[in-house]
C-alpha cells in the first residue's frame, strides 16, 4: 500500500468536493434546475481556490494533488458548464435541426479545450508561470459562464442574450488554449492593491454561498480579464516584474 500522510486529506478534500459540485451541477442541468446548476459551478470555483491555499498552508502540495485537481477542474469547469448550456438551449426553437448539431459541437469543443488546457498546464513550465496564466484558466471560464446565466435570470434579459452562449463557448475555447497572458492573483508590494484584491475575493466567498448578486461576480470576472489581459499586452515577457512594479491585478471570483 502506498504511504499517505493525513495532512494531504485537507486540500484533496476540497478538490473532491469541487468535483462533486461539478457532477451535481451536471445532474441539476439534466433535470432542468439550471439556476442551482449555475450556483454549484460557482461553489466549485470557491473550493478550487481553497484547495491550493490549504496545500500551501499545510505544506501538503504533491504531484498527486496537481493531477487530482485537474480531474476535478475538468468535471466542475468543463463538463458542468457544457451541460448547463446544452440542456438549457437544446430545446430552444432556434436550436432545432442542424443548429442543434452546431450547439452540440460548440459545447463539445469547449470540453475538449478544457481538457487540452489542463493537460498542457500539467506538463509545461512557461517563463513567468509563477506570475501569469498562459491562456485563460478553466476556473475563470466556468465562473463567467455560470455568473452570466444567473445574471440573465435575475434581470430577465431577452432570450436572445442567452442564445449567444454558444459564441461564448467558442471564444472561451480559443482563449483557454491560447498564449494570452493573465496576471495571477497574489499579494503585491502595493498595500492598497492588496486590500482591494482581498476585499473582492472576500466578497465572492460571501455572495456565492448566500446566492446573492451574481451580477457582481460576473463583473468581477469580466474586469479581471479585461484589465489583466490589457495590462499584459503593454508589459511583454521580460519587462519589469509585476511584483516589483506594483502593477494592478484585478480580482476574479
Amino acid at each position: 500500500m502506498l504511504g499517505f500522510h493525513p495532512k494531504y486529506l485537507i486540500p484533496n478534500a476540497f478538490t473532491a468536493f469541487s468535483m462533486m459540485f461539478g457532477l451535481a451541477s451536471a445532474a441539476a442541468s439534466a433535470q432542468g434546475d439550471f439556476t442551482l446548476a449555475a450556483w454549484m459551478i460557482l461553489w466549485g470555483v470557491l473550493l478550487d481556490k481553497l484547495d491550493g491555499t490549504a496545500a500551501r498552508l499545510f505544506n501538503a502540495s504533491s504531484a498527486f494533488g496537481v493531477q487530482y485537481d485537474s480531474f476535478a477542474d475538468f468535471v466542475a469547469f468543463g463538463v458542468a458548464p457544457a451541460a448547463l448550456v446544452w440542456y438549457r438551449l437544446k430545446d430552444a426553437a432556434l436550436y432545432q435541426g442542424g443548429l442543434q448539431i452546431a450547439l452540440f459541437l460548440a459545447v463539445s469543443l469547449y470540453v475538449i479545450a478544457v481538457s487540452a488546457r489542463l493537460a498542457r498546464f500539467n506538463i509545461s513550465d512557461p517563463p513567468g508561470g509563477d506570475r501569469y496564466f498562459y491562456g485563460l484558466p478553466t476556473t475563470l471560464m466556468g465562473a463567467l459562464s455560470a455568473s452570466f446565466y444567473l445574471t440573465w435570470v435575475k434581470f430577465t434579459l431577452p432570450e436572445g442574450a442567452l442564445l449567444a452562449y454558444p459564441a461564448y463557448m467558442l471564444v472561451a475555447s480559443f482563449l483557454m488554449v491560447s498564449a494570452v497572458r493573465l496576471p495571477k492573483l497574489k499579494l503585491r508590494k502595493n498595500k492598497a492593491l492588496n486590500a482591494f484584491q482581498i476585499a473582492n475575493v472576500g466578497a465572492a466567498y460571501v455572495l456565492a454561498p448566500l446566492r446573492l448578486w451574481p451580477e457582481i461576480l460576473f463583473l468581477q470576472g469580466v474586469a479581471y480579464v479585461v484589465v489583466g489581459v490589457t495590462w499584459c499586452l503593454f508589459h511583454p515577457p521580460g519587462a519589469a516584474d509585476d511584483d516589483q512594479s506594483g502593477a494592478p491585478t484585478p480580482v476574479a471570483p
